[in-house]
Parts: structure tokens; sequence; C-alpha cells
């Protein structure tokens, strides 16, 4: 430090004047630099991270509360799989090309042509009712159709 305030002293008073007018310069612009921007922007990024994470606690509630007044799922049908999945196709507009049964509890159906919707809405109905869609692999057919084949089960039988 001796050394710089010699050095300093050395010089003349203009440019004495010159470096502490620099100095008065430089150092608020270090601090700026050096402090307050680092600041500022890990606060503004604390900010985003508490937004974020207050949106993600809002949606947890609310699926916490949903899944509290979810509807139970309804009862799988009893009786003949393969006999209730025809029915449920024709009711659904869906013509089977075949319904092999699989066990008592099993069923593999084939849908040659249909409307994809159709067919999307019938295996959900499916699985609302508790019946499990364990394979399904659906191809696009002529003018807006598609074929399917699936494997439906009733689980835990």
């Amino acid at each position: 430090m001796n050394g710089a305030l010699r050095w300093f002293r050395a010089r003349s008073v203009r440019e004495q004047r010159l470096l502490l007018l620099m100095m008065a310069v430089a150092v608020p612009v270090l601090v700026w630099l050096g402090v307050w921007r680092p600041l500022a922007g890990a606060l503004d990024t604390a900010r985003e991270r508490h937004a974020a994470a207050v949106e993600r606690h809002g949606r947890l509630l609310a699926a916490a509360e949903g899944l509290k007044h979810a509807r139970r799922p309804a009862e799988t049908p009893g009786g003949d799989l393969s006999a209730y999945v025809g029915e449920a196709a024709a009711n659904a507009g869906l013509t089977l090309a075949s319904a092999t049964a699989q066990g008592r509890d099993r069923v593999a159906v084939s849908i040659t042509s249909g409307d994809p919707r159709a067919i999307i809405g019938w295996l959900r109905g499916f699985e609302q009712q508790g019946i499990v869609v364990q394979e399904a692999r659906m191809t696009p057919g002529q003018s807006g159709s598609a074929a399917l084949t699936a494997v439906l089960s009733r689980p835990g039988r």
C-alpha cells in the first residue's frame, strides 16, 4: 500500500485529480457489475422459481382434490367377455371382423374398418369399466378409416 501511495504522490496535481475522478467512476461501476447485477439476477431467478413452485403446488392441490371426489370405476361386467365386447361394438356403431375368446376373461378383437375416433372412444369405454386393453394396434385405412387389432381382458381374474 505504501508503494501505491508513494506512486500517487509522485504524480502531478492534475494527474492526481484525474486518477481520483477515474476511481470515483470505476468503483461504482465495479460495485454495480460485481455485486448489484449478480444479486439482482439471483433475486429474479428466485422469484421465477418461487412462482413456478406456487403454480405446481396449486396444480397438485387441485389434482389431489380431484382425486378425493373421483368416481370409482364401474364394475367390470360379468359373463362372457367376447359377447359383451361384440354388443359394445354394435352399440358404438363398429363392426367386429372377429372376437376370439382366449378363456373366460380375455378376448382378441379385430376391426377391419371404422372411424378412428369411434374406435378410441370404444376402447376408452372399456377402460372406464375396468376392462384392460392389453395390446392394441391401429393402422390407418383408406379415406380416414382405421383398422384395429386388440386384446382385452378383465384384471385380476
